[in-house]
């Protein structure tokens, strides 16, 4: 019996070793479907793991050639020879930009990280008239601003010296490519179009960008999601840029790799942070062509202050926030609402069925898109950034304006933020007070945005919190 036993439990724990040596077997086979990692990788962007980099690198050429196939139909229809890539690292996509000699002549190489300036420096060895490369952070380009504004200096100039200089309405003056995970980058891009510094002094631009979703879906979400994620800075950056989606790509094929978290199904930002969560979105931005045709440079600033103030809580009632500006406006709102001009969408033939969800197609903007149905109880959240803009455009034309409170406080404020000291007041990073920030990752920010509101709700603002 004894022996029995023996025989009959010895295969069972073997049947049990086999079933964990097959387990380690399959993870390691799931590692294998990624290339294996290039050994010119720094270690320390290999061990590092961080929820949102700033700055990510393109891992494998499986990435570039996903990159560089996609972009293919956008690159035909303008006479831009100057292509900038952000933080090249391996150049496994600048390799794709060479290969385009017919498109691009100048390509400019925007390096952050010392132990790939080598790499970039070869390629300017090859190729010296093509390829030029700069030792800087193109991802805080706002920063850099921001110290030229203090002390009068020029790094700006220097970091951007081969850049093209073209008017504005004449063309795009460079192509750039990057990944990028900074949420605040894409603030910046917003706060160099208002105020008319930055990389939009150079000239329009086109913008092939790799993101996280829950950055994409911030920027480009309607109202209907919610005010949890519809903010003034979506609001800002679906009138001033054109938008589009084009592919997901594995997030596994960009370094560093990014840290797992512990999501929390209960929170409501659950339902954005796990959507695509393996993977990151390659989409196209560019500040719209047609800019001044609804909004001139000369009033960008109060646009941008008018949403930002008004936006600024969550349920902000239109006709009783104007009325604090100009006293008895509140009938005009609701009676001048007259028949909205009509909107289209910018690209008429995009395959909704692809598009992330949540998100809204870009469309036209125009001054004239009036929302119906306008009450005492209408709030901002409940206008789309169109309609923002239509109600600015209302307010900016009524004879009281120029005499308002609203134009001393925008005054007030810009004088400020020329001549202070202080770094988060200087234009870098404008933060609203319950705008979702880098912070966007995470899904333990419920209380701030709770405690926030309540205080919003508590007291009137007359002032950005800075």
């Amino acid at each position: 019996m004894y022996n029995v036993q023996r025989i009959f439990f010895r295969p069972c724990k073997q049947l049990t070793n086999i079933h964990r040596l097959s387990t380690k077997v399959k993870n390691k086979i799931k590692t294998k479907t990624i290339p294996a990692v290039n050994t010119e990788i720094p270690q320390k962007l290999l061990n590092k793991k961080l929820k949102t980099p700033d700055s990510m690198y393109i891992r494998n050429e499986i990435a570039a050639n996903i990159i560089d196939e996609s972009i293919e139909p956008f690159l035909s229809n303008t006479q831009c020879k100057t292509a900038i890539e952000i933080n090249p690292g391996l150049g496994l996509f600048t390799k794709k930009l060479l290969d385009r000699e017919k498109q691009f002549d100048n390509i400019l190489l925007f390096e952050s990280t010392d132990e790939f300036l080598s790499k970039q420096e070869e390629l300017h060895v090859l190729y010296p008239e093509r390829v030029k490369v700069k030792r800087g952070d193109f991802v805080n380009l706002s920063k850099i601003v921001y110290q030229d504004k203090m002390d009068n200096g020029t790094r700006t100039e220097e970091l951007l010296e081969h850049v093209p200089k073209m008017p504005y309405n004449e063309g795009i003056n460079a192509r750039i490519f990057g990944v990028v995970g900074s949420y605040n980058f894409f603030k910046s891009l917003i706060n160099f179009l208002v105020f008319q510094n930055g990389l939009i002094a150079y000239g329009r631009y086109e913008l092939f960008v790799v993101m996280p979703p829950p950055i994409y879906i911030h920027l480009t979400c309607s109202g209907d999601i919610g005010y949890m994620f519809y903010r003034a800075t979506s609001i800002l950056f679906q009138i001033l840029f054109e938008y589009q989606y084009i592919t997901k790509i594995p997030r596994e094929y960009f370094i560093p790799p990014e840290s797992q978290s512990k999501m929390n199904p209960k929170s409501k930002l659950h339902r954005v942070n796990s959507i695509n969560t393996d993977y990151l979105y390659l989409v196209k931005i560019s500040p719209r062509q047609n800019l001044n045709d609804f909004c001139s440079i000369a009033d960008l600033p109060a646009m941008w202050y008018f949403i930002k103030q008004n936006c600024i809580s969550r349920r902000n009632r239109v006709v009783p926030n104007l009325e604090k500006w100009i006293p008895g406006c509140g009938i005009r709102v609701i009676a001048d609402a007259s028949v909205p001009e009509r909107i289209e969408f910018m690209y008429p033939n995009e395959d909704t069925t692809k598009l992330p969800e949540y998100t809204n197609r870009c469309t036209t903007m125009h001054c004239r898109d009036y929302h119906q149905n306008t009450n005492i109880y209408t709030q901002f959240g409940d206008l789309s950034g169109s309609q923002i803009l239509a109600l600015f455009t209302q307010f900016r034309n009524w004879p009281e304006y120029n005499e308002c409170p609203f134009t001393a406080s925008l005054e007030s404020w810009l004088i400020k933020m020329n001549t202070t000291d202080d770094d988060s007041a200087g234009g870098i990073d404008i933060s609203e007070e319950d705008d979702m920030r880098n912070d966007l990752m995470e899904l333990d920010n419920m209380s701030y945005e709770q405690e926030t509101d309540k205080k919003s709700a508590g007291k009137t603002k007359n002032t950005i919190n800075l």
